[in-house]
């Protein structure tokens, strides 16, 4: 790929030691590292990379799409591109017996739930027990326990240096404090590159992330600062940023620009409207040329993104024309998905092995799918769920009939058998359509469909085949299906986005679209967080995230009579 690099640019890659380059969105801050880190390759040992980290899955897909068009072959073979969580995973893995004397293991998220779900005490207290005494290493306590690593063991900070000469941060401004531990014992032993953007500090209301940490870079380390400005590649030609940075200071009168549009509804039109703001969204898209165009609906809440979902999955009509439903994705926390998809696995396994064991089997996973929800959100009906199904796990197990009619559903599912031919997508559709059959699970079946288990995760489909090859059955999916998106969930690459993603702001950080459709709730998920004091300034850098993730065009639905977006 043929570049002209302007004058800051070569001073950019000329520049030796540390760095900082800052930088808005679709500044080119991505692409200027990736021309350093070729500048770099000719001086690389045998055995030497170097190092890209970044937050999101998303961001990394991202990286990995611009690697392919500016380096070669040989040249993408010596960056490795992770996520902080997957790098400090791999270091634990590899040297997490240096901190006491035994290996590493990890738990997942929703063990962690589970377990939190049963603690009486202060977990978080108990958390770092666990990974002192017993190995046992949360998530949350990944970069934590990385960062002790490096800062106890002179030796291992050198054997990565020795591999990394070179280690790019992407998205500085939000590392938490752990996170820059890890980033300032690095900094001792090789250059490392910090990519920023001040104006995109969305997560503030984290304790462990501190507003100055721009500042204390500055103060402890001896840097080489360069600022990129408002230049912007990733929408060239669209007024999209002017009026995003305006939104951001508040300054009115917002830009007039073709590439915004606003529109407003009563109350009794919001499903309507949202619906009809997606269609034209593709609509204006495909007019100016995108064939396929991708298009992100974005609101500030789950609640609402599990709405809007609804409302794209259901015919609507506006202004009398009548409006198809909308196939999209669904990107949000996926425990509860996971906590479903392993009811399906255990009904595959039905016919491994006698009626009693499999059934208990199902009906204690079911339990715990409400014990997880209980967890995330503490509910009576919840823990109600959770408890029948647990006694109907017991009595089943004693030969008895079970007392609640979706555990009898369940006994006459699996006497009249389920019929697998070994074909994966077949059969898991096969076993999820026995959770469709018994209207008291319908919300594990809605749950497990967002899984989106054969679009976005090949290993499971592929894990599934291997198991039938080998066994003719599918006898031990459960814990297959558990571990394969346990490790998805936290190191897997997001496929490219297509069609219609709806997701909240903060997960769409990092991401880019022809389109985006922000929605704002008449009664919840509004744009402008009540709590924060005016002029709003964390609500206003979300709300910038959400606008510049678009490429070519925004759409936004809001309430008639809203806070104007600037005042």
């Amino acid at each position: 790929m043929k570049i002209e690099l302007c004058e800051k640019r070569k001073a950019i890659i000329a520049q030796q030691g540390h760095l900082l380059v800052l930088g808005g969105p679709g500044s080119g801050k991505t692409t200027i590292a990736l021309f350093k880190a070729q500048k770099r390759f000719a001086d690389l040992k045998p055995g030497q990379e170097i190092l890209f980290l970044s937050f999101s899955r998303a961001a990394i897909r991202q990286v990995l799409l611009r690697c392919k068009e500016i380096l070669t072959p040989a040249e993408r073979r010596t960056v490795t591109v992770q996520t902080y969580h997957a790098f400090c995973m791999e270091m634990l893995e590899a040297h997490g017996r240096l901190l006491g004397g035994k290996p590493i293991r990890f738990l997942y998220p929703g063990d962690e739930r589970l377990q939190k779900s049963a603690f009486e005490g202060d977990w978080s207290v108990e958390r770092r027990r666990q990974a002192a005494e017993m190995g046992l290493y949360s998530f949350d306590l990944f970069a934590a326990g990385t960062a002790e690593l490096f800062e106890r063991c002179g030796a291992l900070r050198d054997l990565i240096a020795d591999r990394f000469p070179m280690i790019i941060v992407d998205e500085f401004q939000d590392t938490d404090d752990n996170q820059w531990r890890i980033v300032q014992a690095l900094s001792g032993v090789t250059d490392v590159f910090c990519l920023a953007d001040p104006e995109q500090r969305i997560f503030d209301y984290r304790d462990d992330i501190d507003p100055r940490r721009l500042e204390i870079l500055r103060e402890t380390t001896k840097v080489s600062e360069f600022d990129l400005g408002g230049e912007n590649h990733r929408s060239p030609n669209a007024g999209i940023l002017k009026f995003a940075d305006a939104v951001l200071r508040n300054q009115a009168p917002l830009p007039a620009t073709p590439d915004v549009k606003q529109v407003a509804y009563w109350p009794n039109a919001f499903a309507a409207t949202a619906h009809a703001a997606v269609i034209w969204t593709f609509s204006v898209l495909r007019k100016k040329g995108v064939t396929n165009p991708s298009v992100a609906v974005l609101s500030r809440s789950n609640a609402l993104i599990s709405d809007l979902s609804t409302i794209l999955s259901e015919p609507h009509t506006y202004n009398n024309q009548p409006l198809p439903v909308i196939e999209h994705d669904v990107v949000w926390d996926a425990e509860l998905s996971a906590a479903a998809a392993l009811v399906v696995a255990s009904i595959l396994e039905w016919p491994t092995s006698p009626a009693n064991e499999s059934l208990v089997r199902t009906l204690r996973l079911i339990c715990a799918y409400y014990k997880l929800k209980n967890a995330e959100d503490p509910t009576k009906a919840a823990a109600d769920h959770a408890r029948k199904y647990d006694e109907a796990a017991g009595k089943v197990e004693k030969g008895e009939a079970p007392r609640i009619n979706a555990a009898k559903a369940l006994v006459t599912a699996h006497a009249n058998g389920i019929d697998l031919i070994g074909e994966p997508v077949a059969d898991w559709k096969a076993a999820r359509t026995v959770l469709q059959d018994v209207p008291a699970l319908a919300e594990l079946f809605r749950e497990v469909r967002l899984v989106r288990l054969f679009r976005a995760t090949d290993a499971l489909a592929s894990g599934l085949g291997e198991q039938w090859l080998a066994l003719g059955s599918y006898a031990g999916v459960s814990d297959l299906v558990k571990r394969i998106l346990e490790q998805e969930r936290l190191i897997a690459v997001e496929r490219d986005p297509q069609g219609c993603v709806l997701m909240n702001m903060h997960k769409s950080k990092g991401k880019e679209f022809d389109g985006v459709v922000l929605v704002e709730g008449a009664f919840k998920s509004g744009f402008f967080n009540e709590r924060e004091k005016p002029p709003f300034e964390p609500s206003r850098r979300l709300l910038r995230v959400g606008l510049t993730r678009a490429r070519a065009l925004v759409t936004i639905v809001r309430p008639q009579n809203a806070r104007p977006l600037v005042d």
